[in-house]
């Protein structure tokens, strides 16, 4: 059987010598309430790897001098699979970028993790399995299967590149859509680009190392920002059209997968029925849910009996 891996990118930031050291760099101590927080998704996003995609070799968490406290699932599922990879191994050749908190800068290296299959599934700590998988709902041979649309690039749509301006001027969270369309023009693709959604990323280790190799100034003014800056692209977006360009990639539907895009707003029974209509739905394999982390405590919690059961079933 062909070597696929997972990464999955997280870190604690309720954890004090993490808050410590971001407080350090931050101008804005509301962000620690809107980005670092989290409800032990992790758990249950691996867990949901394990019994979901049972070809997977290995789960690489990229993480920032922690670890995730498993005890919770490690009843449901085993966990010998699980290897923990530090911001320091990735970064062992730039450490001068270290600490970083932004994503972007660490999605870049991820192709630097030792040891780690040249196909490899990306995911974030928010996105789910619910249904078993294949190999073949993420690489087809030798291509990857990309879940998403194509939509029109920044450059083309007046509105949204003064939008995306006007987010820079004002220190606004940069746009995930905006660092999608970024990647795209890098690659060549200026009138449209592949819109990836919240659910797992399929990557070739390859690809990204030998566009890096090329352009090593890329991938430095990539990594050097310690927050999420409007100058960066989205790394995977950027594999993503490096593989439609060579033409190693197959569109798949966006039907496999539910997102639930704001469950801080969501009351237990409204998320309680989402989860039990996501069960009638045999086409769903993929779930993403987000701002669980500021969500109630009784939303958090049927989230969490919920997928429980699931992993139990």
């Amino acid at each position: 059987m062909e070597k696929i891996d997972a990464v999955i990118t997280w870190v604690d930031g309720s954890e004090p010598d993490y808050q410590r050291k971001l407080k350090e760099y931050l101008t804005d101590n509301n962000t620690l309430k809107r980005q670092y927080f989290q409800a032990n998704e992790i758990n249950l996003c691996i867990a949901s790897i394990v019994k979901y995609a049972p070809f997977i070799r290995k789960i690489f968490i990229v993480t920032d001098k922690q670890r995730p406290n498993l005890d919770s699932i490690k009843h449901l599922v085993t966990l010998d699979k699980i290897e923990i990879i530090d911001h320091e191994e990735i970064f062992r050749e730039n450490k001068d970028c270290l600490p970083t908190f932004n994503i972007r800068s660490i999605d870049a290296l991820l192709f630097k993790i030792k040891n780690l299959s040249d196909k490899f599934i990306y995911f974030n700590d928010d996105m789910f399995l619910v249904k078993e998988t294949s190999q073949e709902d993420w690489f087809i041979n030798n291509k990857a299967v990309l879940t998403g649309v194509w939509a029109k690039t920044y450059n083309k749509q007046v509105i949204k590149t003064i939008s995306h301006r006007i987010k820079k001027f004002f220190n606004v969270r940069p746009s995930f859509n905006a660092a999608q369309s970024k990647a795209a023009n890098i690659v060549g693709f200026h009138d449209r680009y592949f819109k990836s959604y919240h659910c797992g990323r399929p990557q070739i280790k390859s690809v990204i190392k030998n566009f890096y190799d090329t352009n090593p100034e890329r991938l430095k003014n990539q990594i050097r920002h310690k927050f999420r800056d409007g100058r960066q692209y989205m790394p995977y977006s950027l594999c993503w059209h490096l593989l439609i360009k060579k033409n190693l990639y197959v569109e798949s539907s966006t039907n496999k997968l539910v997102e639930i895009n704001k469950s801080k707003i969501l009351s237990a029974k409204k998320l309680e029925n989402i989860l039990i209509s996501i069960d009638s739905k045999a086409d769903v394999k993929f779930l993403n849910i987000q701002d669980l982390n500021i969500a109630t405590q009784e939303t958090q919690q049927v989230f969490q009996n919920w997928f429980i059961k699931k992993l139990s079933s």
